[in-house]
């Protein structure tokens, strides 16, 4: 885990999530707000297709391979923070009430995000507590999802991108 990274880097891209609402059914949210309550899953932006997997009690969270079983459970229930501040949220498992999505109190570069059910540790409230806003990266409006063998990969205009890493492909006939 790592502290807020700039907007237009590699950093905004590997830390930028979509909050998908796991009922496709349910009708368009007004604001992230409304989503509290509902069951959810996180789609990570560099990752598109693919969701983030919960792989058991004080396990980190991780994407699996495309098309692979990772033996975990992608839905989360959101809720009002832990902490009790009205500006945060978390995420409880829909496999395993009572745990949440936790990130540790203090952010240390590589600190990983686990599942944690320990409500009793110092500072559980604070770590399992997210401030839900906007992405630090946006889908360009003529960004599209190109399915690859083993994953999924975003493609968007070349002049939409700051800062980031990307290949160029050419196709090149004599």
């Amino acid at each position: 885990m790592e502290k807020l990274p700039e907007p237009g880097t590699d950093g905004a891209v590997h830390a930028t999530f979509r909050l998908l609402l796991k009922d496709v059914n349910s009708s368009l949210l007004s604001a992230p707000k409304d989503a509290i309550g509902k069951s959810v899953m996180l789609e990570p932006f560099d990752f598109p297709g693919m969701f983030v997997v919960q792989q058991g009690a004080e396990k980190e969270l991780g994407v699996p391979d495309s098309g692979v079983d990772a033996g975990g459970s992608s839905a989360f229930h959101l809720v009002q923070g832990l902490d009790g501040k009205p500006e945060t949220v978390s995420l409880e498992s829909e496999s395993q009430k009572g745990c949440f999505v936790y990130s540790g109190v203090n952010y240390n570069s590589g600190t990983s995000i686990k599942l944690s059910c320990k409500p009793s540790d110092a500072g559980f409230k604070e770590a399992t507590s997210f401030i839900l806003k906007d992405g630090i990266s946006k889908y360009h409006p003529i960004s599209f999802v190109a399915k690859g063998g083993m994953r999924n990969f975003l493609l968007a205009p070349l002049l939409s991108m700051r800062d980031e890493s990307y290949t160029p492909y050419f196709n090149i006939q004599a």
